[in-house]
């Protein structure tokens, strides 16, 4: 029972690396990893055998997660690359940009005082549309090598999920 800790998550997961990645070999090859890792298949383990498993399930795990999602997919390619994001810190000094942010915020508190079903899922797709749109711009400054220009787009990507997920919560 091991797996090689020092290959990066596509390595793992045996996908190529990058921003567009193939979802269905992921998932297999996620779910074949839970049913040979998994902390309850050793159960009747020894003490160590089941910290290795929960060691190994927590890694496929926290693998899993950043490959399924855009954003933190985003971080790790950078990461592999070199180039380190400050995730606490991604503010946007763009004017342009924080103007932008500015009017989604006050769409968005209209469109929910409204409580028209037709209004927030055009809402929601408009937003969908725009972390789409980083996630395309992300990829080609990511492809150029691009890495300081690359962060920005996952800050501006950052920014559209979190308006995305404060407007479901408040629907």
């Amino acid at each position: 029972m091991s797996i090689d800790f020092n290959q990066n998550y596509f390595q793992l997961f045996e996908i190529e690396c990058s921003v567009l990645i193939d979802h269905e070999a992921l998932e297999k090859k996620y779910l074949s990893f839970q049913k040979t890792f998994h902390p309850d298949k050793y159960v009747n383990g020894s003490d160590q055998e089941k910290r290795i498993s929960l060691q190994i399930t927590s890694y496929i795990n926290e693998a899993y997660q950043t490959l399924k999602s855009d954003y933190l997919k985003s971080i790790y390619l950078l990461k592999i690359k070199g180039f380190e994001i400050d995730d606490q810190n991604n503010t946007i000094s763009d004017p342009e940009f924080l103007m932008h942010q500015m009017e989604l915020r006050e769409e968005s508190e209209e469109i929910q005082s409204k409580q028209d079903v037709k209004s927030n899922e055009k809402f929601i797709s408009k937003i969908e549309n725009l972390k789409q749109g980083c996630l395309e711009n992300f990829e080609k400054k990511y492809n150029k090598s691009l890495y300081d220009e690359a962060s920005n787009k996952i800050k501006e990507m950052k920014f559209y999920t979190s308006i995305e997920n404060d407007f479901k919560r408040n629907l």
